[in-house]
């Protein structure tokens, strides 16, 4: 499928998957480089290129809990 237009939101403190062990990082600083036309993006688990990232579907999965057990419950 080809796509015509994308809308992609960003937003601070949004969490986010990244790595190829998909860790959950959240988003700190939002960056447009002018010059390149880049927009980067600064994250708990470190810098990156937007795009470069899996966004976390809203289930239970991507809230933070500290008690496994509490996602069955």
């Amino acid at each position: 499928m080809t796509l015509k237009n994308i809308d992609i939101s960003l937003e601070l403190g949004q969490e986010i998957i990244v790595g190829p062990n998909n860790e959950r990082a959240r988003i700190t600083k939002i960056e447009f480089h002018e010059k390149s036309g880049e927009i980067s993006i600064n994250t708990t688990r470190g810098p990156r290129k937007a795009l470069t990232f899996r966004l976390c579907d809203q289930s239970e999965e991507c809230i933070d809990s500290h008690n496994v057990a509490d996602k069955y419950r």
